[in-house]
């Protein structure tokens, strides 16, 4: 190995010849993990049909693949430092492309007794793991690729990238699944991973830490993905009926996940090599990013879900015209990362963070104002200004957010810091769905009770009425859509059964209100942290050269 890049007094460094390369093979790997996390929704009605799933086999189609991404992300992060991040983010993409190829076959595969259902949990699992090794090492990579203003459009056009991949994945899933089958959806990785795999192998630097010992921290590894796991599964698995937020089997894993953390920061403080230091939290502006980041993806990134519910249960869109609506917002993140990464350069990174989230709290304001009356296809509208605001609001976000990250830690340690940045995303997401569907939930069905317990129809029997409540407050977000309004209900035939139905979807959609308002609440967490919290100053990669040590 020839060393191209050292510290103070060694030769000095010169940026890798095929770096711009390198950010195109880095975006490859992280359009195809980001894209996974939005792409499969709209073909689990598709997949349950054709694997005989049952809803709570779907719900593990996107739970297995979140859970395996998010427990490995600090993990993974380290390792690509001690490693080398190239060779790390390589066998990432060759992971992912495998365990893609695996989801699109699972409907064939039946081994040991293992159902279809389960080779694809299994295959899911499998593309999760690799995308924890590109997601963290993308970033890393460009932060020991680029320097200067080079590194800031780097990360702009990175930040763009994220915001892309997570928007346009419905639109994408829905043309894939109508007219080929859900299993292109997997199958379209397939040679988009192998070109990603030869692009990278001729386009990156390798890159590590060359202090770091070549070993890896058990303790922090172990403790660290308990503590993840019994996390992202409490989050997960709170909302369903046959558990629910204060069942034993929940509070234990909070419970776990709790004593975990304190082990882990316990045992990580006293060793020189930590997998994941916590230390790093007393750098305030890695803290405040690292805040910015959780509440970017609980405030607004964790709103697609429910935003999606609407469109599609309340105004009656398909997936894909659905999908095509969040392109409005989507298209104005791609523009916006780039010059966003080159502002942050020029003027810091604390003016963009607080200019965004400001932007991002009147979005979901404005979205609050969506109608409990009007449930025309039109009406949807309400929300295309939110959405451009949204979308020039969070391509503004994530390059400062990315540039903090792994700009205020020693480059050596650029793959830890942008793992314990993508875990706060990762887990910011899972909280955002997490608490806003539970109060969205709770909000619903007091709606629906009180509503519906005043609503006065000739007709409308007490018992009847409860049993629309029972069978209202069941159907949840599936209030008001055919569940309840299609021909096979057995009270569609009721001369007052459509004012139900649209009790139920105004119900639904005054919970989203309520939500929604709760989401800017969240975002304003966000704007004081970077208020209070970022400081320019903190930017070691900006107050000394400190380049990367790289072999080839």
């Amino acid at each position: 190995m020839t060393p191209v890049a050292s510290l103070h007094g060694s030769p000095a460094w010169s940026p890798p010849a095929h770096r711009w390369w390198a950010l195109v093979a880095t975006c490859f790997g992280l359009f195809m993990v980001l894209l996974d996390v939005t792409i499969v929704n709209v073909a689990l009605p598709t997949i349950g049909r054709d694997l005989h799933a049952g809803f709570s086999d779907l719900q593990w189609v996107i739970n297995a693949y979140t859970l395996a991404l998010a427990v490995f992300l600090v993990t993974v992060g380290r390792v690509g430092d001690i490693f080398g991040r190239k060779r790390m983010f390589m066998m990432g993409l060759g992971i992912f492309t495998l365990g893609s190829l695996l989801c699109a076959l699972s409907g064939g595969i039946s081994v040991g007794g293992l159902s279809h259902t389960g080779a694809l949990l299994g295959a899911r699992a499998l593309q999760g793991i690799g995308g924890s090794f590109m997601l963290p090492l993308s970033l890393a990579i460009i932060s020991a690729t680029f320097a200067g203003h080079e590194r800031a459009t780097a990360i702009g056009i990175w930040g763009g990238v994220t915001g892309l991949a997570t928007a346009i994945g419905p639109v994408i899933g829905g043309i894939l699944v109508q007219d080929i089958g859900w299993q292109s959806i997997f199958l379209l990785n397939v040679p988009v991973g192998i070109v990603g795999i030869a692009l990278s192998a001729w386009a990156i630097t390798e890159s590590r830490d060359e202090r770091a010992p070549r070993s890896i921290d058990i303790f922090g590894l172990v403790t660290s993905a308990v503590c993840v796991l019994c996390l992202v599964l409490a989050l997960i698995q709170g909302n369903d009926a046959d558990k629910g937020w204060t069942s034993p089997y929940i509070l234990t894993m909070f419970g776990i996940a709790a004593l975990a953390l304190v082990v882990f920061v316990v045992g990580e403080l006293r060793l020189r090599n930590p997998m994941a230091d916590p230390r790093l939290f007393a750098i305030p502006s890695f803290t405040g990013s690292a805040i910015v980041a959780f509440t970017l993806s609980a405030g607004f990134f964790g709103l697609f879900f429910f935003l999606a519910l609407y469109l599609q249960n309340t105004l009656g869109f398909d997936a894909l015209q659905a999908g095509l609506r969040f392109l409005a917002l989507s298209g104005l993140i791609m523009v916006g990362a780039p010059l966003a990464g080159r502002l942050t350069n020029r003027v810091g990174p604390k003016p963009l963070l607080m200019v965004s989230t400001a932007l991002l709290i009147v979005s979901v304001l404005l979205m609050s104002r969506i109608s409990t009356s009007d449930f025309s296809q039109a009406a949807w509208l309400t929300l295309l200004p939110a959405y451009l605001l949204g979308g020039v609001a969070v391509g503004m976000a994530n390059p400062p957010i990315s540039a903090l990250a792994v700009g205020t830690v020693d480059r050596r340690r650029a793959g830890m810091a942008a793992g314990i940045s993508g875990l706060c995303r990762q887990v910011g997401t899972a909280v955002g769905i997490a608490f806003l569907g539970a109060i969205l939930t709770s909000r619903y069905n007091t709606y629906i009770h009180d509503r519906l317990l005043a609503w006065k129809a000739p007709g409308l029997t007490p018992a009847l009425r409860e049993r629309f409540i029972a069978g209202a407050q069941r159907a949840g977000d599936f209030a008001g859509s055919a569940g309840l309004q299609g021909a096979a209900s057995p009270y569609a035939h009721l001369p007052f059964f459509p004012g139900v139905s649209h009790i139920a979807r105004a119900a639904f959609v005054s919970g989203t209100v309520d939500i929604l308002r709760i989401a800017a609440v969240i975002l304003a967490v966000g704007f004081l942290a970077s208020a209070l919290m970022v400081r320019r100053s903190d930017l070691q990669q900006e107050r000394h050269d400190l380049e990367p040590v790289a072999a080839t």
